[in-house]
């Protein structure tokens, strides 16, 4: 099972935009979040895409084309419950709980 956080340094957000405060909260939810004990600096950009493509689709500007793309990373990064039972990740529940 995997911890329901992960505790591993969060990357820098990549270079080349800037970057709003939701985006950068994001960012730091998703690299702290259980998948990302599965990650490695290799997909720092996907989840850049990621962030961005959330956020767009959030504030209604996304294109319907754009959305497939948006579930498929969403599926390759395992954020979703889906994705997770696939690979056969479970997250264990919080000593908070």
């Amino acid at each position: 099972m995997i911890d329901p956080t992960c505790d591993l340094p969060v990357p820098d957000l990549p270079a080349g935009r800037t970057w709003t405060e939701r985006e950068q909260q994001r960012w730091e939810e998703l690299w702290t979040g259980p998948a990302a004990n599965t990650w490695s600096e290799d997909v720092i950009g996907i989840v850049a895409v990621f962030v961005v493509l959330e956020t767009q689709f959030l504030n209604g500007r996304i294109a319907a084309g754009v959305l497939g793309e948006f579930r498929q990373i969403a599926e390759q990064l395992a954020l979703t419950p889906a994705a997770r039972i696939r690979l056969n990740i479970r997250v264990k529940e919080s000593d908070d709980a």
